[in-house]
């Protein structure tokens, strides 16, 4: 898995490559730039990729649109997550948020990013084996009400030949008695954050691939942030 891993992120940084060089020519439409993870993962021994979800602009809001024919503009938010299996037949599922251009995103959009990035990390830093799920559930970072009704489907789940099980609910989908357990060395799990505020134009997705370990756990995605949204 941290091979295949460290192979998706070579086909990500490709793909931000053709984003940036291409977007501000006028060029680049999301099909175009979801291609080159394609080939990327093919060239590192890949297999497929389950979904197409690369949107941008506007088209991030809602999330779960997939990429098509629109070509993206100079100064736009791009959103999306990977759902590919990789080398070795390994599922690398891993999300990224970019803003393309030499303007300055909005000071929401940074907001939201920093959100985004604190939840992850707030969540992921309560990992550890021995750790219930409902446990986990209960301490999770909250995200504010602008947030709550468009926020993903869960908050963590399972990954390994494809995303598997558990699923990690959100705290307001939690089903007394589902999914009953807890972490254990060896299982990897995807940490999730969406920020996509109710009738607004962007969202932010990020997603990060963690083993839990025998002392704790261990990010396997070792991916950057933009710092641009981050308003650095």
């Amino acid at each position: 898995m941290r091979c295949a891993s460290i192979a998706c992120e070579h086909a990500v940084a490709a793909m931000e490559v053709a984003a940036r060089d291409g977007v501000p020519k006028g060029e680049m439409t999301e099909d175009d730039i979801w291609a080159v993870l394609h080939a990327g993962n093919i060239k590192r021994g890949g297999e497929w990729i389950e979904t197409r979800l690369l949107t941008s602009g506007p088209r991030t809001n809602p999330w779960f649109q997939e990429c098509g024919p629109r070509v993206v503009q100079d100064n736009e938010i791009v959103a999306f997550d990977t759902d590919l299996i990789g080398s070795y037949g390994i599922c690398v599922d891993i999300s990224r948020t970019w803003w393309i251009g030499d303007g300055a995103p909005r000071s929401d959009m940074i907001d939201a990013m920093k959100l985004a990035r604190d939840h992850i990390q707030t969540n992921t830093a309560l990992l550890k084996p021995g750790l219930a799920f409902r446990d986990l559930i209960e301490q999770s970072h909250r995200l504010p009400a602008l947030y709550q009704k468009q926020k993903y489907g869960l908050m963590m789940h399972g990954v390994g030949l494809c995303d598997e099980w558990p699923n990690i609910a959100y705290p307001d989908q939690y089903v007394e008695g589902a999914f009953e357990h807890h972490f254990e060395p060896g299982m990897v799990v995807c940490v999730e954050a969406l920020i996509s505020p109710e009738g607004g134009d962007f969202s932010i997705k990020l997603e990060d691939q963690v083993l839990i370990t025998e002392t704790g756990h261990e990010t396997l995605t070792r991916y950057p942030l933009d710092p641009r949204l981050l308003g650095e």
